[in-house]
C-alpha cells in the first residue's frame, strides 16, 4: 500500500474548494440555464438569480476545471455538462443530481457524529420526494453493475424472484431479460414503486413483474421461492437486524434455493476495497444502525441463518455478490 506524502495529503483537501465549486453550479442549475446557449455572466446571473460578480468568477471557475467553455466574454456547456447535468437533455442524472446536492450539508456533520455518535432522531421518517428522487439515483448508479450481475444470476435458472427492497428494479429488470422464463416480485416503499413503475414500464418485460409495497420485515415472501436478491441492503442494518431478515428469506426459499446479496463488501482488514472503506462513514451518516461488512463476517451471518455453499463475484468500483444457497 502507498501512503499520502505530504503533497498529496494537502491536496485531497483541497479537493474540497472544487467540489463546493461543482456543487455551486448544480444550486444555481448553471447548465440548465446555458443548454444550448451561449451566454455573458450577467445574462446568467440574472437567470440564475445570483449577484453577476459572482456569477462572473464561477463561471470563470467552471471554465478552468473544464466543465464549461468560455469563448470572448460568453460561456457554454462543455458536452457531459450538458448531457447529464442540464435538465432539457435526455440523459439528465435527475437523480445523482439530487443525491450530491443532498448529501453536501450531511457530510459536514462528519466530524460531529465521530465524536458525538449518530443523531438517531433523525431516523426514522421517510419523505416520499426524497424516497422518489433516491430511486432514481439507485437507477443511474444501477447501470453500471446490472449486466455483470445479471450474468452471475442466470448462470443458472432463476424462477421466481424476489427483489427486496430493490428500488428501482433495474438489476431484476436486467435479469429477466437474460431469463426469459423468470418472474420478479419488486418490494419496496409506495414512492419508490411509483418510479420503478415508471421505469420498468418502457422495458419489454414489465408483465413479468409485480409489484408489493410494504416494510421489509413485515411484508409476507411467501413460500416455494427460487431466488432471493437482497441488493444495497445488508449495509442499512446491524447484525441483529440482518439475522431477522435472514430467517425470513430462509422460510421463503426452497430447499437448494439461492439467496443473491450485492454490496459493498470489505476484505478482513477493511481498509480494501477504496470506495469500501469509506462506505463505512457513509453509514454512519445516513442510517441508524448500519455498518459495512466483511466476505467472511456476512458468510459467518448466513452460515448461522442455515446458508451455505457460498459464491463470491466482484462486480466493479468495489461492489460484490455473494450467492448463498438454502441447506
Amino acid at each position: 500500500m502507498a501512503f499520502l506524502k505530504f503533497e498529496q495529503f494537502i491536496k485531497k483537501i483541497d479537493q474540497l474548494e472544487e467540489a463546493n465549486i461543482l456543487m455551486a453550479s448544480l444550486e444555481f442549475r448553471v447548465f440548465t440555464h446555458l443548454g444550448k446557449k451561449c451566454l455573458t455572466p450577467s445574462t446568467l446571473a440574472k437567470k440564475a438569480s445570483i449577484q453577476p460578480e459572482g456569477a462572473e468568477a464561477l463561471l470563470n471557475a467552471l471554465a478552468s476545471l473544464g466543465a464549461l467553455k468560455k469563448t470572448g466574454n460568453t460561456f457554454s456547456n462543455a458536452p457531459d455538462s450538458f448531457k447529464y447535468f442540464c435538465e432539457q437533455s435526455p440523459h439528465y442524472k435527475r437523480g445523482t443530481v439530487f443525491l450530491r446536492r443532498e448529501n453536501r450539508d450531511e457530510w459536514s456533520d462528519l466530524i460531529k457524529i465521530i465524536k458525538n455518535g449518530r443523531k438517531l432522531s433523525e431516523f426514522g421518517d421517510d419523505d416520499p420526494k426524497f424516497r422518489e428522487s433516491f430511486t432514481h439515483a439507485m437507477h443511474e448508479r444501477s447501470s453500471k453493475f446490472s449486466k455483470p450481475l445479471a450474468k452471475f444470476i442466470t448462470r443458472k435458472p432463476v424462477g421466481k424472484l424476489i427483489d427486496l427492497g430493490g428500488g428501482p428494479g433495474s438489476y431484476s429488470v436486467e435479469i429477466l431479460k437474460n431469463d426469459k422464463s423468470a418472474q420478479a416480485v419488486l418490494i419496496d416503499r409506495q414512492a419508490t414503486l411509483k418510479v420503478a413503475k415508471t421505469i420498468i414500464k418502457k422495458t419489454s418485460i414489465f408483465k413479468r413483474f409485480t409489484f408489493m409495497d410494504g416494510d421489509l420485515f413485515e411484508v409476507s415472501l411467501g413460500k416455494e421461492i427460487d431466488t432471493v436478491l437482497y441488493s444495497n441492503i445488508l449495509h442499512i442494518y446491524n447484525d441483529k437486524e440482518n439475522s431477522r431478515m435472514f430467517k425470513k428469506i430462509y422460510k421463503s426459499l426452497k430447499t437448494g434455493g439461492r439467496f443473491i446479496l450485492v454490496d459493498l463488501f470489505l476484505k478482513d482488514n477493511r481498509t480494501e476495497p477504496f470506495d469500501g472503506a469509506l462506505f463505512s462513514l457513509t453509514m454512519l451518516l445516513f442510517t441508524a444502525t448500519g455498518r459495512t461488512y466483511t466476505i467472511k463476517e456476512t458468510e459467518k451471518l448466513l452460515n448461522k441463518n442455515g446458508f451455505g455453499k457460498f459464491k463470491y463475484c466482484e462486480l466493479e468500483q468495489g461492489s460484490s455478490v455473494i450467492e448463498a444457497i438454502k441447506i
